[in-house]
């Protein structure tokens, strides 16, 4: 067996390396910063802590650029950043994407906390403008709860 058959059959077994976002559709990619409840229990301020809200910005806007988004918005311990219909990076390969995506976010994090955390990334897809507007209508819902209940505690 030569090396290129042999590298086909072991490629095969690469279950989502073909799994592509849809052609002509909204990409919204969600990170979210894994254990941060604990994380953010023992270092920051309550309610609202200036350094994270800081670290958070800096994160969204080097996925933005890295990335070539064209919106960010983050709340919390989340990041959504969309990109338009004709978004083509890394062929809009979905493993690609979710993996480079919390990569960043992580590294960006982490280089500026000093401390290592860690982001997971998955994927919303939207057909039109219309479920984009509710996609992140719902990000400041939760946004808006969020608020209510940090200044109520």
């Amino acid at each position: 067996m030569n090396s290129d058959d042999f590298e086909k059959r072991m490629r095969a077994h690469e279950y989502f390396h073909a799994l592509r976002c849809l052609p002509g559709a909204w990409v919204v990619l969600c990170l979210d910063g894994h254990g941060f409840t604990y994380f953010t229990s023992i270092v920051f301020e309550k309610p609202i802590d200036q350094h994270f809200r800081d670290w958070m910005r800096e994160t969204s806007r080097v996925l933005l650029e890295k990335l070539h988004g064209i919106y960010a918005y983050t709340e919390s311990d989340e990041i959504s950043i969309l990109f338009r219909p004709d978004w083509d990076l890394f062929d809009r390969e979905v493993e690609k994407i979710v993996s480079l995506s919390a990569s960043i976010a992580s590294a960006t994090f982490t280089f500026a906390c000093k401390q290592i955390v860690h982001f997971d990334s998955r994927i919303w897809i939207g057909v039109d403008k219309e479920q984009v507007i509710d996609y992140f209508r719902w990000c400041q819902e939760d946004a808006s709860r969020c608020a209510l209940n940090g200044w109520c505690h």
